[in-house]
């Protein structure tokens, strides 16, 4: 089923994906519901996770008792809004190397990544006595690399309110995420919507059989 958002207004012991350029396949999406805002943005906000795995980089992890090595994963999470202004959008026209036009980006369908591949920029803070790996930019794979030698090693999961039977597939910290999202208790006015949308924060060469999603 589709995954769209309006146009309108990770963790673990792991240690973290090596900074610098990687290529990567997204290997999960999933809707994390309205989630409690930050000090920042105070208001609550619908959120979504997106994950990637990054094949040359390794780890061993433990999977029904058993030591197995696999590839190291790294997530960012966005709200869940295609407005011009929102990083989801940002971070897809750069994947994509195209921009939406409003009508595009309102009907994309946000699932529709899984199982595409990509370079990501991976970018290191350190704090305290902990160093944390963030994606700062996601771009296309460059000219010469062919996208469907780069496949996922795990099954690509989507999550979404109507897509629930995959929910004990995700990570437990994922699963509590979801578990704390805010119900709402009536459906919110245009102004509340149009106020939630504000917080968020065509290359010529390009042909359409270039644009991987």
């Amino acid at each position: 089923m589709p995954m769209k958002f309006p146009v309108s207004s990770s963790s673990g012991d792991f240690e973290p994906v090596a900074a610098g350029s990687h290529i990567a396949v997204c290997d999960m999406v999933v809707y994390l519901g309205i989630q409690p805002g930050s000090g920042l943005y105070p208001a609550p906000k619908p959120q979504l996770f997106i994950r990637f795995e990054v094949p040359a980089e390794r780890i061993e992890y433990e999977k029904d008792g058993k030591k197995v090595t696999g590839p190291a994963v790294i997530g960012k999470t966005y709200t869940a809004s295609m407005n011009e202004k929102a990083n989801l959008r940002h971070d897809l026209e750069s994947w994509r190397g195209r921009q939406f036009s409003d009508e595009e980006a309102g009907d994309f369908d946000v699932s529709a990544i899984l199982g595409k591949p990509c370079m990501i920029s991976v970018i290191h803070k350190t704090k305290g006595d902990k160093t944390y790996a963030n994606i700062g930019g996601i771009s296309g794979l460059p000219k010469g690399i062919a996208a469907k030698t780069i496949i996922a090693e795990q099954t690509p999961i989507y999550y979404g309110e109507d897509n629930t039977a995959s929910y004990q597939k995700l990570p437990e910290w994922l699963r509590k995420k979801i578990d704390g999202q805010i119900v709402p208790e009536q459906k919110a006015t245009k102004h509340e919507e149009d106020q939630r949308g504000n917080q968020i924060g065509d290359d010529d060469y390009i042909t359409d059989e270039d644009i991987p999603f």
